[in-house]
């Protein structure tokens, strides 16, 4: 059976788990092809190894050989620029139609592919994966109706989490037509591994692009409100990630009088971070809808602390309390509530034992509903049901 991939950029560091899915419809035997908006330059250490290595080599840019015209036409007029890409993407159609299904990520990109279709240019079915900024943004700014021809003539949407299910379905979405497929993680490549911190300094990390909805502002404000209230609590902070927020934080971590107790560890290689890691107690991600309306779907980094048996803390945002039960699996705070945040860290780094408890219930969770393998044969059965159903018509 053979899937096409409608996808942004390709490869993004930032997507590893579109890339992960394909790996593992690779194993199962399928065959897969990839249409993409550009083909990333972004020197992958494992670029020239599997499964890099084959998806690049099945891998298309949307308009080909007119790929070098995308910034000249994306400053086109709104509908000279539709009339130009639609009949610029319609360069892929042929590649796409050898397809037995089409697997869009991201809202958008299912859109463009359901407008061939309603052209009937297109004829596999579609299946469409929402993942967080797809919904959240348009929903901020105008509703989800640029995804009316998508529910019409799309197959299948599934969503990353539940929330997002029951916003598709209130948005126009016929409901036979939604359902909710985890992304998850490779369990077997994360060992659980407790650590007290009992006597010892309490080590918090965030890993995560420094950008609004990540929720950093309110870690420090917390951290900051845990230091004046409970000055002997000894523990420390480390951020790993870049983003557009940088300097706001560390002014900010300045500011509150924390500094010494923050580092700033910026973009570090993969191995790195996972050193990192097993050093530290606490994953720290209060993630919040940004003003733009961008939110989570379920952070896979939050699935990999609980998977390696740090405790979490985190936000009642978006589909985050699908994996964490506060006081069960983690801790959660609303959105931006500061003070609960602090009272959650402050049990953390005064009940280690208590905590030890909770990771191993968050990993069991982790193993129940989020396991890459268990995820990856659901979501080959999903689509080959596609393919018989598509013989049968």
């Amino acid at each position: 059976m053979r899937v096409g991939f409608v996808v942004g950029q390709f490869p993004m560091l930032s997507e590893t788990f579109v890339i992960g899915q394909m790996a593992g419809l690779l194993q199962r035997g399928f065959e897969v092809e990839v249409v993409c908006n550009g083909i990333s330059d972004y020197n992958f250490a494992d670029r020239r190894q599997e499964p890099l290595a084959t998806l690049l080599a099945r891998t298309r840019d949307w308009w080909g050989a007119a790929a070098h015209l995308r910034p000249a036409i994306g400053r086109l007029p709104p509908k000279l620029y539709d009339k130009a890409s639609t009949a610029l993407d319609i360069s892929s159609v042929a590649r796409l139609n050898a397809c037995d299904v089409i697997v869009a990520h991201f809202g958008h990109n299912g859109a463009r592919a359901a407008r061939l279709k309603k052209w009937k240019r297109l004829t596999p079915p579609i299946v469409t994966i929402f993942h967080g900024y797809d919904v959240g943004v348009p929903l901020k700014e105008r509703g989800l109706s640029r995804y009316n021809d998508l529910f019409e003539h799309g197959a299948l949407n599934l969503t990353v989490n539940d929330y997002f299910r029951r916003v598709l379905i209130e948005a126009g979405a016929p409901e036979a037509k939604v359902a909710v497929h985890h992304m998850g993680i490779d369990l077997k490549k994360i060992p659980y591994e407790w650590k007290s911190w009992r006597g010892a300094t309490l080590q918090l990390i965030s890993v995560c692009r420094l950008a609004e909805k990540k929720g950093v502002e309110f870690a420090l404000r917390a951290l900051g409100k845990l230091r004046a209230d409970a000055p002997e609590l000894d523990w420390h902070y480390r951020i790993i990630g870049d983003g557009p927020l940088r300097p706001q934080l560390e002014a900010l971590a300045a500011e509150l009088d924390i500094s010494g107790r923050v580092s700033f560890l910026g973009s570090l290689p993969h191995q790195d971070v996972k050193e990192w890691l097993k050093r530290s107690h606490a994953f720290v991600l209060p993630s919040v809808t940004a003003g733009n309306g961008d939110v989570e779907g379920i952070p896979v980094a939050l699935m990999e602390a609980m998977a390696a048996g740090l405790t979490v803390a985190s936000s009642r945002h978006s589909g985050i309390p699908e994996l964490i039960e506060d006081r069960k699996t983690g801790f959660l705070a609303a959105e931006r509530d500061v003070e609960t945040l602090a009272n959650r860290l402050r049990f953390i780094a005064e009940h280690p034992d208590e905590c030890e408890r909770i990771a191993r219930e968050a990993r069991r969770k982790v193993e129940a509903e989020f396991d890459m393998q268990a995820l990856d044969d659901d979501f080959a059965a999903i689509l080959s049901r596609f393919s018989r159903s598509r013989l049968v018509a």
